[in-house]
């Protein structure tokens, strides 16, 4: 089990159950079932080779009579009565905000959303606030030379982020100061970058646009 894994099973709670959409080789819906998970537990790919190896890995587990596996576009198929907890890890943002816009059900306080943007976390957080989920806690991880980002939200709360939180997270929110650094940091030389990349540009940009990147670099530089 991956560092990344282990961050999302520390906060799965006893409940109704768990979908584990895009769950590829199926790691993690095979370790809940082999760990004492009494929930249901849902593994859904939108492509059968993946989902045939989350079978295999069941089956190696011995564990495959305790899954139901769905061959599904994001939540499309997922019956809302069998879950409590929405794990949705490794994709870009963007494509977790389309799952999660198709899925009007998991609008709802009774699902918890475990969720690990590999891109665009600033896309997703964006869209969270917006649609009144709240922000419970974040956890950042890191695996070789990254920082991977994973968000735990709940419908019917209000997370107010600035600009420069909407891609690094709350401070008080995160569970490791010191990775939070890091990636502030890693976000600050980012956005020095880019600034000074608009600014020297013969094309040039909309002033609105260098402004912006400019109070976010300014934003992120107040982060202590």
């Amino acid at each position: 089990m991956n560092k990344r894994m282990q961050a999302i099973v520390k906060y799965m709670e006893a409940g109704r159950g768990v979908v584990d959409v895009g769950t590829d080789h199926g790691y993690f819906p095979a370790w809940m079932a082999s760990h004492g998970y009494k929930g249901n537990i849902i593994a859904s790919d939108i492509n059968a080779a993946p989902l045939q190896k989350a079978i295999d890995t069941a089956r190696e587990a011995g564990v495959e009579d305790k899954i139901r596996f769905q061959l599904s576009d994001g939540l499309d198929g997922c019956p809302p009565d069998l879950v409590d907890t929405i794990v949705i890890a490794g994709m870009g943002g963007e494509l977790i905000c389309r799952i999660l816009d198709r899925a009007e059900w998991c609008m709802n306080k009774r699902y918890k959303l475990i969720l690990q943007p590999m891109t665009k976390s600033e896309v997703l957080r964006y869209w969270l606030v917006y649609n009144e989920f709240e922000i419970s806690s974040e956890e950042l991880v890191l695996e070789g030379d990254t920082i991977y980002q994973l968000i735990v939200a709940r419908f019917g709360g209000l997370t107010k982020l600035t600009d420069a939180e909407l891609f690094i997270g709350k401070k008080e929110l995160c569970m490791d100061p010191e990775l939070y650094g890091m990636q502030r940091k890693k976000y600050i030389k980012r956005f020095e970058s880019a600034v000074a990349g608009m600014e020297e540009s013969s094309s040039g940009k909309p002033a609105a646009a260098l402004g912006l990147y400019r109070e976010i670099l300014t934003q992120l530089m107040e982060l202590n």
